[in-house]
């Protein structure tokens, strides 16, 4: 099965539309005149799109790519990216996040937030590790070509940060989203939570208070990429449930926004999460796509080092859905049959999270039946 954009639209590049993203890139044949007007299914299919456009990362930067995605270090073409930037915008998208690896080593790094903000993408954002490299691309942009910048962190100081990206990369990380900061960027850390970390992380409240940072998001260290290289860092469900729930006091008196990503949770306290937004499992709902530059798009980055891909995007933007094993199967298999195979708390559990199973070889609920998994998908601010 291929899906096309309905009806075809020519797109057609000038001299105009070039001048018109900015960029000063030339686009590739076939690229220019977009849509105006997007008819978009009410359930917003595809909203949210993260471009993967490259692989590679710095090399003081642990793997954070799953399946080895990291090591192999492809990266896309300005083609490509345009491509994909045409083709999920007729598809709906209007939020898109520029990631990698390390995004900013991309060539076309600007010129791709700069043609995405041409076509219409209404939020556009990047994440990014604040090293050396990144700052002196960042420093080429204005605020209002960001939405905001996202920067990964490994600690709330050089004490856990540096012992993962070599001495003086916290430092030199501040001194990026400080001067992100000001010259008026929307600055956000994301910080992954583990073991070695869990009580110098904290330390980032106060710092971002000072900095001017407009929220963070705690994470629980996964087991993807680095995660399952270091599985025994990572917290046990229970151990992230305790850490999320410090949070609130912990976060009294700051002025920072605090969000965080439940990951798992105690069946009494799903019907929060629902309260302030959660929509189960978000391999189900079609509301976000990950594309990397071997072509593939998942529903779930998790499952991003795996065969069980959505589709796959060819070069001249043909999508094609996956014939072989689906992730999208997967995840809708848990409504008639859960992904412990054991569940007492259906409906509660939505049929649990397939593909922690798949990359674990097991469900957490099985191993611990008085917790639940939550989308690792999905953060929610601090209650109110």
């Amino acid at each position: 099965m291929t899906m096309t954009t309905d009806p075809p639209i020519p797109l057609i590049a000038t001299a105009d539309d070039r001048a018109r993203t900015g960029t000063g890139q030339p686009l590739p044949p076939g690229h220019g005149n977009n849509p105006q007007r997007i008819s978009q299914a009410t359930y917003g299919r595809f909203r949210t799109i993260d471009l993967h456009i490259t692989e590679a990362r710095h090399p003081r930067r642990p793997p954070c790519q799953p399946g080895g995605r990291s090591e192999q270090g492809r990266k896309m073409s300005w083609s490509q990216i345009c491509t994909a930037l045409d083709v999920w915008r007729h598809l709906g998208g209007t939020a898109l996040t520029i990631l990698g690896g390390e995004s900013s080593l991309h060539p076309d790094f600007v010129h791709a937030l700069r043609y995405a903000r041409a076509i219409g993408y209404d939020e556009i954002a990047t994440v990014t590790d604040g090293l050396a490299p990144a700052a002196r691309t960042l420093r080429g942009l204005a605020p209002t070509e960001l939405s905001y910048v996202q920067i990964s962190l490994d600690g709330g100081s050089h004490l856990t940060h540096d012992q993962l990206h070599g001495p003086g990369a916290f430092a030199t990380t501040m001194a990026t989203a400080a001067d992100l900061t000001e010259r008026g960027f929307d600055v956000r850390f994301t910080c992954t939570v583990s073991r070695t970390n869990r009580d110098d992380c904290l330390k980032l409240l106060d710092l971002a208070d000072r900095l001017g940072i407009r929220r963070i998001t705690y994470q629980a260290l996964s087991p993807i990429g680095r995660g399952r290289a270091d599985h025994g860092a990572a917290l046990t469900p229970r151990e992230w449930i305790a850490f999320y729930q410090q949070l609130p006091g912990a976060a009294a008196g700051h002025s920072t926004d605090v969000h965080y990503q439940p990951a798992h949770a105690y069946p009494d306290t799903l019907d929060a999460f629902t309260a302030t937004g959660y929509p189960g499992c978000r391999g189900r709902t079609l509301d976000r796509i990950s594309l990397f530059p071997d072509g593939r798009c998942y529903l779930c980055s998790a499952l991003a080092g795996t065969d069980l891909h959505y589709a796959t995007m060819t070069p001249d933007g043909t999508i094609t859905l996956n014939r072989d094993d689906n992730e999208f199967d997967l995840f809708t298999a848990t409504l008639t049959h859960p992904a412990c195979g054991v569940c007492t708390l259906r409906p509660a559990c939505g049929g649990g999270c397939p593909a922690e199973t798949v990359l674990t070889g097991s469900a957490s609920c099985a191993d611990d039946p008085g917790i639940l998994p939550v989308c690792r998908l999905w953060t929610t601010p601090l209650p109110t």
